[in-house]
This record gives C-alpha cells, structure tokens and sequence, in this order.
C-alpha cells in the first residue's frame, strides 16, 4: 500500500502545487491607494499580482483554474482508490491464487500505477497550459489599460512586479540610438 500512497501523494501534490493558494500565503491585502499619485512622477509601479487578484476578470480566471484543478483532482483520487483496491487484492489474494492469477492481477496493479502516474503528469501538464493561456489572456487585456492609464499620468514607463517592464512611451527607448553609438565605437579607426 505504500507504493500507493507515495504514487497518488505525488500526484495530488503535483496537481496542486500551482494552486493559488500554495503561491499567496494569507489573504491579500485591502485594495487602497497608500498615498496620493505624485503629479511630477515620470516611472510606475502595478502590482499584477494584486490586479489579478482584486479586479473581476483575474477573479473568474482563477476560479477558472480552481475549477480545473478540481476536476482533475477528483479524477486522481479516483484512480488512486481503484489502484488501492488493487493492492488490497493482491495482499488477500496473494495466498489463494495460483501462479498465473496472481502474476495476471500484479500485472493488472502495474499497469494501473503507470495510468496514475502518466494521469497525474497529464494534468500537470493541461493546468500549466490552462495557467499559461489565461495569463496571456488576462495580459492581453491588462497591458493596454495599462497603457491607458500610464498615458492619462505622462508616466514614461510603468513596471510590474513580475513581468519587469510592464509599459513604456516608445519616445523614451533609446535602442536605435545605443545601437549607433555602440557600433561606432567598435568600428576601426
């Protein structure tokens, strides 16, 4: 039964190891402005994590996600009882059966550790892909608001806690001008 029990243990912690739940410890702080915008403010700071948490559409696409986790979490346990009456067959019946039984029923527990694993790793990996669409979803959305707002303010740039620039006004990137320079300075003289 251990060999059970470490299979469906890993696999449920695998689920939900992505969990929003296991990332924030604690409830999230109350959404207020800790001070007043400066005017003369030229650089920005949004919090994504915050904005995901707090505004309605970073609210459904968690509960999005709960909701697959769930599903796939349901389905793990299930396995994971049916691997378990399993090995609770061969322990009883290890005994009365003879040979071919007993080999045909490990066989049987094998390959049903196998689906356990190879069940857990696909739902691994769909919640990674179902997290991964969502954030690009909910960035394809948030970015141009953030914009908006960052160009209401005559912010030049704004970050992100996660995502490091997370706006800026194109006449502050200064690449084509690095460029040149850095070129003309390698060049032979």
């Amino acid at each position: 039964m251990r060999v059970m029990s470490m299979a469906a243990g890993l696999a449920l912690a695998m689920l939900w190891s992505g969990s929003a739940a296991a990332q924030v410890p604690g409830p999230a702080p109350p959404l207020q402005m800790a001070t007043a915008f400066p005017p003369d403010a030229r650089v920005a700071y949004v919090d994504v994590d915050r904005v995901a948490a707090f505004s309605a559409q970073g609210k459904a696409a968690s509960a999005s996600l709960d909701a697959l986790r769930a599903k796939k979490s349901a389905d793990l346990q299930e396995r994971s009882r049916k691997l378990e009456a399993l090995q609770e067959k061969l322990n009883i019946g290890a005994s009365v059966l003879n040979a071919a039984a007993a080999a045909a029923l490990q066989r049987e527990f094998q390959r049903a550790q196998v689906d356990l694993r190879r069940a857990s790793e696909d739902a691994q990996t769909e919640i990674d892909q179902a997290r991964q669409d969502i954030m690009q979803a909910f960035s394809a959305k948030l970015f141009p608001i953030i914009g908006e707002v960052a160009r209401e303010k005559r912010i030049w740039a704004v970050f992100g806690n996660d995502s490091g620039l997370a706006w800026h006004d194109p006449a502050t990137d200064l690449t084509v001008e690095i460029v040149k320079r850095l070129d003309a300075a390698a060049a032979p003289k």
